[in-house]
């Protein structure tokens, strides 16, 4: 009797422990959780596509239709400057007797008028479009028009003189020869000239200490130059991430900043500048 109770009581026993060790439903950890979905998202936000590194995935990214747009303002931080009166002291007839500043024109919304806006690391190569119209820039009323103009590398354009007075181009890069070359008012009215290099060339007249402008010669085409509002746009850009800087004559540089395009769709980017500490060289 002792031994048939012994007995039962073994396989109640065995059969208590089959019971729990059956129902047993371990806990997943947080890594077996997180679907395959979830993993893949994560992965994508942490590392974009890069953008194409040589002229032929750059082409065939555009042949393709994998590009966007990359849109955005150049903004003023801090107390808005007020407007630049410059003298007029030499030929007030055709000049006048006052002119205001372009150096820095800021709207009331605070956008910045004449930032140039360009892509960095563009695989060298890519043909830039100008348009039937030639590229000019004149001098009127004893003004450069346009303030900055942007000319691509190796094209040719033409600075004018409509005024009935003697102006002389006085061009100073970095990367160009330097130009100086006089302007009558009966010669050399209309000046065919080329940048072969990249460069931020400073114009200006020696006859008359106001007038100043800026051409930016370019190296593709991924430049933009900001309107009255601060605005600016790049169009067809395949999809990846970039690095894109700003420029302005007086503000400078403010940092370099990423942006990721997507097929379709337009990118953002906005620059803040600050009242400025030194004029551009």
């Amino acid at each position: 009797m002792i031994i048939c109770r012994w007995f039962i009581s073994l396989q109640l026993f065995l059969l208590c422990t089959l019971i729990c060790l059956v129902g047993y439903d371990p806990p997943q950890s947080e890594a077996q959780t997180d679907s395959p979905q979830q993993s893949d998202q994560t992965s994508q936000s942490v590392t974009p596509k890069r953008a194409p590194r040589t002229l032929e995935a750059f082409q065939n990214a555009i042949k393709s239709g994998q590009v966007g747009t990359i849109s955005g303002r150049a903004l003023f931080k801090g107390e808005l400057p007020p407007p630049k009166e410059l003298r007029v002291t030499l030929n007030k007839k055709t000049c006048g007797h006052t002119y205001q500043s372009e150096s820095l024109l800021v709207s009331e919304k605070r956008g910045i008028q004449n930032v140039v806006v360009s892509l960095l690391r563009i695989p060298k190569g890519l043909p830039t479009e100008t348009g039937d119209k030639p590229i000019q820039i004149d001098q009127q009323r004893c003004v450069f028009i346009p303030h900055v103009l942007l000319v691509p590398a190796g094209t040719e354009f033409e600075a004018l003189n409509s005024d009935p007075i003697s102006h002389n181009f006085h061009t100073i890069g970095s990367h160009n020869k330097e130009l100086n070359i006089m302007q009558t008012k009966t010669k050399r009215r209309r000046l065919p000239l080329t940048f072969p290099e990249p460069d931020t060339i400073k114009v200006i007249c020696d006859v008359h200490s106001w007038m100043k402008a800026w051409i930016i010669v370019t190296e593709h085409p991924y430049y933009a130059l900001t309107n009255a509002d601060g605005q600016f746009r790049l169009e067809n850009v395949p999809e990846g991430a970039y690095r894109i800087r700003a420029w302005h004559e007086e503000l400078g540089k403010p940092p370099v900043q990423e942006v990721v395009v997507t097929t379709n769709q337009d990118a953002k980017v906005d620059f803040e500048f600050s009242q400025p500490e030194k004029a551009a060289q």
